[in-house]
């Protein structure tokens, strides 16, 4: 299949019954465009925003174009033809779609191609960036992601970047998660890069240090946050390692440990899932070069990209799942969650543009010997339990017993972490 076919394909598959209703969109945002600002979610993906705050329409304007011209790369078009290659490149991928839905047999330019590839990015498959713990404008495809925010919000938390001192090509290897109060879970390739084996011994190679930076953004320093102490163990059959990690300081917006999910999910295939993780760009893989140029922030910022499962398969000795969240990028140690439970499912290994991801499914690990002897926990209760623990807590506050039952919490938070609200603490 060529990759004309492969485009088309994926649009069918992603969009499936909604092709008119995602023409529609597109057409809207198109003509939004025309205007000075760019619908939120498309803004969410280009690098730079406008400064709010400037009175006066005329003089937010000059704001803005000061803002886009300070810092542009030498022969980097400036903001407005930015914003006119990426309406023009959404009307290609809106004449794409009419003919789609016209011809199942269309024969699309290579204009509208790349305008379609364009539409599977910002709509089917988007990458919304995290920032300051709050996750971009979701476009309306993905409203399931707006209903679920808050929750989204609290679990990215938990994931994080693992940066080095003292490596003499890198600053960062990859991202990783938290699965216990000081056990940080990671792809063995990821670790490598500054760890090693000596006999049958893990450590750190010579004068290379590693930390957690659990909030690392587009256009911000990097801070040392929470050093990497050790190595826990390295899985002999599984791309895994686990790694010993200051824990997290009690405070609102503090990293915490997701919940990995203990067994499967039922309906594997087609089940929501998204994907945490730090976007880098290969350039072995086939992203056309000029879609990587409109998602350039895309790539070693945290995001969040959503998509489904697409099966699990057995390699060898391993079981593997599929999913096609990451169209963009590698984000190998990423979190791969249910979108239902927000439980973690799955470690990212790899993936390819337009092609299903690879990731490991967690939940067979449940038992392993390097799990248990990292004290990593599984989550036992089901979906269904949830939504009725949910269902009593949301009963029980309504009661006359609640202020008796708050102050009872109240008291085992202060005895455990000392003074404080924990009405404050991030829930």
């Amino acid at each position: 299949m060529d990759g004309k076919q492969l485009v088309v394909q994926r649009a069918r598959e992603f969009f499936a019954d909604r092709l008119d209703d995602i023409l529609h969109v597109v057409r809207q945002d198109r003509q939004e465009l025309r205007g000075w600002e760019e619908p939120a979610h498309l803004r969410a993906v280009v690098r730079r925003t406008m400064q709010e705050g400037a009175s006066g329409e005329v003089e937010a304007t000059e704001t803005a174009v000061k803002v886009a011209e300070f810092g542009r790369s030498a022969g980097e078009p400036d903001r407005g033809q930015q914003r006119e290659a990426l309406g023009q490149l959404l009307e290609n991928g809106a004449a794409a779609l009419e003919r789609i839905i016209a011809s199942p047999a269309a024969d699309l330019t290579p204009l509208e191609v790349v305008g379609l590839e364009c539409v599977l990015l910002f709509y089917a498959r988007p990458s919304l960036l995290v920032s300051q713990g709050r996750l971009a404008a979701v476009p309306s495809f993905w409203n399931l992601l707006e209903d679920q925010r808050e929750d989204i919000e609290l679990v990215q938390s938990g994931v994080g970047r693992l940066e080095m001192y003292g490596h003499p090509d890198l600053d960062w290897a990859g991202t990783g998660f938290l699965v216990g109060e000081t056990a940080l879970l990671t792809t063995r390739r990821t670790a490598e890069s500054f760890i090693e084996q000596r006999g049958e011994q893990w450590q750190f190679r010579p004068s290379i240090t590693a930390w957690m930076n659990y909030r690392s953004q587009y256009q911000q320093v990097a801070t040392a946050g929470y050093q990497v102490r050790g190595v826990i163990g390295v899985h002999d059959r599984y791309d895994l390692a686990l790694l010993e990690v200051e824990p997290p300081q009690p405070s609102a917006g503090a990293p915490m440990p997701l919940a990995l999910a203990s067994e499967a999910p039922r309906n594997l295939e087609g089940r929501p899932v998204y994907l945490i993780g730090y976007p880098v760009r290969d350039a072995r893989r086939s992203e056309p070069e000029k879609l990587a140029r409109i998602f350039r922030d895309v790539y070693n910022v945290k995001r969040v990209q959503p998509g489904v499962l697409r099966g699990a398969f057995q390699f060898r000795d391993v079981q593997l799942l599929q999913h096609d969240c990451a169209m963009l990028g590698q984000s190998a140690g990423g979190a791969l969650l249910d979108l239902e439970t927000h439980q973690v499912l799955g470690i990212q290994l790899s993936g390819r543009y337009l092609e299903p991801s690879t990731a490991i499914p967690l939940w067979v690990l449940r038992d392993d010997p390097l799990m248990r002897r990292a004290g990593v926990a599984f989550a036992e209760a089901s979906s269904e339990q949830m939504t009725q623990l949910t269902n009593q807590l949301e009963r029980l506050s309504r009661s006359r017993y609640w202020s008796e039952l708050q102050s009872t919490i109240n008291g085992y938070y202060r005895r455990a972490f000392g003074p404080g609200n924990p009405d404050n603490s991030n829930r």
